[in-house]
Formats: structure tokens, C-alpha cells, sequence
């Protein structure tokens, strides 16, 4: 019985562990990316504010890729509800409408993308780290500026 309980309490520590640092990643969101492969996305709430979030960018022969690899993305979940953000990337600001494509394919490629950037093993252990959490990849289509009226 003895081993039982030691291998409950070891699975259950690892479980707490898991979930501290899920929720650390959360709040904090640490990029792994080199500065050169960071931006800073701004999205905007329902009342008008707006948040700077710093992110990985995913530069995929031009077009730019953002992903959501954690639960707790607040950034992402104002993107779904308004899509228009700006990112500072390179020392420029553009405004882009972001395209959340939650599809396989997608998926797919942005995993392969962030492989060959930070490496396998690093990939590995950031999703180890952030329980598996389903990846959101979100493109970011130039806007076009309004028109002068």
C-alpha cells in the first residue's frame, strides 16, 4: 500500500508543480525567442484599453504568425473579439488584423516553424511546460490605412 501512496503523492506533486508554473507563464508570459523575433502586440478590451503584451513573431517568408500556446492568453482572447492590433516589430508600428486559423494544417506548420527556431529540445520543454495546451496560431494581414474622407 505504502508504494501506492508515495507514487499518488509523486504524480499529485508533479500535477501542483505543472499547474504553478502553467500559471506563472500565465501571468508573466516569458518569451524564449531571441529580441530580434520579439514584438510588442497591442490589442484593445471592450472599454478602450489597451495592453502590450511582448511575443514571440513568427516570420514565415513574410508573413507574420503570432501563437497562443497557453490557457490563460488574455491577449488572445481580446484579439478574437477585436481583431484589429498593432505590433511593434523591428522599431516600426503597422496596424494588422489578426486571423486566428485554429486548423490542423496550421497547426501543423507552426509547430514545424518554432522547431526550427528555438530548437526541438527547447520546443519540447516549453510545451512539456505548458501542459500540452492547445496551440492557437493567429496571422497578422496588413492593414490598409482609412481612407481620407
Amino acid at each position: 500500500m505504502r508504494p501506492v501512496r508515495q507514487l499518488t503523492l509523486v504524480i499529485a506533486g508533479f500535477v501542483l508543480l505543472a499547474l504553478l508554473l502553467d500559471a506563472f507563464i500565465g501571468a508573466f508570459q516569458p518569451v524564449v525567442a531571441s529580441e530580434e523575433s520579439e514584438g510588442v502586440l497591442r490589442t484593445i478590451d471592450e472599454n478602450g484599453e489597451v495592453y502590450e503584451n511582448r511575443l514571440a513573431v513568427i516570420d514565415d517568408g513574410g508573413t507574420l504568425w503570432l501563437q497562443s500556446g497557453h490557457h490563460f492568453r488574455g491577449w488572445y482572447h481580446r484579439l478574437v473579439r477585436n481583431p484589429e492590433v498593432e505590433l511593434l516589430y523591428h522599431g516600426e508600428v503597422h496596424a494588422y488584423l489578426a486571423v486566428p486559423l485554429d486548423t490542423p494544417d496550421t497547426e501543423a506548420r507552426i509547430k514545424n516553424l518554432l522547431k526550427q527556431h528555438v530548437g526541438a529540445y527547447r520546443f519540447y520543454l516549453i510545451r512539456t511546460l505548458l501542459l500540452f495546451a492547445d496551440m492557437k496560431p493567429v496571422r497578422l494581414d496588413l492593414r490598409q490605412p482609412e481612407p481620407a474622407a
